[in-house]
């Protein structure tokens, strides 16, 4: 808590020109405070303002996080199921062999012919080879 300055001893020629001086002072005081609570006051709706971004912010990573818990959740599970059907199914019968009807569609629409592989080119600056001399015969 903060100490109060000790007023200054007055010399006034009247008692009106003490009350006025006392009354400057007040008013002095008054308005010093009223600016430190002006001061404040920013700093409060600043500092809220902040706190509201960070709670909006912390709301939708708490919505990421329960979106990605909630697709693991429900991929585990199928994998789960599809497990559990292959091995009904490896217990049951053996495959059916395919269907005519899907061997004649696939004699019907002919193949796509596959792109030829792109040649590959290095990026790589090869080194500069002196030329090999060749030997001259001397006489």
């Amino acid at each position: 808590m903060k100490t109060r300055a000790k007023r200054p001893a007055r010399k006034s020629p009247s008692k009106l020109q003490g009350v006025i001086e006392l009354a400057r002072e007040r008013w002095q005081a008054a308005k010093k405070s009223a600016k430190r609570a002006k001061q404040a006051a920013k700093l409060a709706r600043r500092e809220f303002k902040d706190a509201k971004k960070a709670v909006k912010r912390a709301k939708e990573e708490m919505l990421v996080a329960a979106r990605r818990l909630q697709t693991s959740v429900v991929s585990a599970a199928r994998r789960k199921k599809q497990t559990r059907a292959k091995v009904a199914t490896k217990k049951a019968a053996p495959p059916a062999p395919p269907k005519a009807r899907t061997a004649a569609k696939r004699a019907k629409r002919p193949s796509r012919p596959k792109p030829a592989p792109a040649e590959v080119v290095s990026t790589v600056a090869s080194e500069p080879t002196p030329p090999v001399q060749q030997e001259t015969p001397t006489a």
